[in-house]
């Protein structure tokens, strides 16, 4: 992940990337082009979302060329960001978030994109994907039906045993906020908490 306040960062935050040979990672994957409008496109990009949420949240930057190696495979090295040709960022900020918002169950609060101008071709879209506490969270489109997440630098379909213990750790981190939340309010009720306070509402 972008190591910045989404809305802080700057061309010179993605051309550090670069001058840095900052690789991609559990939380960072490059992206040369947009997803196109094609059914196997859409599956990818939500693919590449709900990974992110369904691990530690990540950043998705579009307009960044990959390195590749003597037999032409990827790297996961960035080579340069020359940034996306011929787009209206606007409209496919608006195309790719409803693209997430009718693909993927539950929604993922907290998704933002944004465009970063300056670069040689266009502008570079960054879509950050929060860790999500919400999880785990199911591609959906074209009743697709998929679970993943990500180990390293890649992302792979959850397994059946891995899907359980999602769904267990969501119950247990709901579980544990209710229970917080129940005993502070109880707390505050009978006047046990550090700082005593009036007989008024509360």
């Amino acid at each position: 992940m972008i190591p910045r306040d989404f809305d802080a960062i700057t061309k010179a935050d993605i051309e550090a990337l670069v001058a840095n040979a900052v690789a991609e990672g559990r939380a960072l994957e490059y992206k040369q082009q947009l997803p196109g409008n094609g059914d196997e496109d859409k599956k990818e990009f939500l693919a590449d979302v709900s990974s992110f949420a369904n691990a530690g949240g990540g950043d998705l930057v579009f307009g960044v060329v990959e390195k590749r190696d003597g037999d032409n495979k990827p790297t996961n090295l960035p080579e340069k960001a020359e940034g996306l040709a011929g787009i209206n960022a606007g409209a496919e900020i608006n195309r790719l978030d409803a693209i997430i918002q009718s693909g993927i169950e539950p929604r993922i609060p907290g998704c933002r994109i944004r465009s970063i101008d300056g670069f040689a071709s266009g502008p570079v879209l960054v879509i950050r994907i929060p860790k999500s506490w919400a999880g785990p969270h199911m591609v959906t489109f074209k009743n697709l039906s998929r679970f993943f997440s990500r180990t390293s630098a890649i992302k792979q379909q959850l397994d059946v045993g891995e899907i359980r213990s999602a769904f267990t750790a969501s119950g247990d981190l709901r579980a544990k906020i209710t229970a917080f939340r129940t005993e502070r309010l109880g707390k505050i009720i009978a006047n046990e908490g550090p700082v005593v306070l009036p007989d008024t509402p509360k």
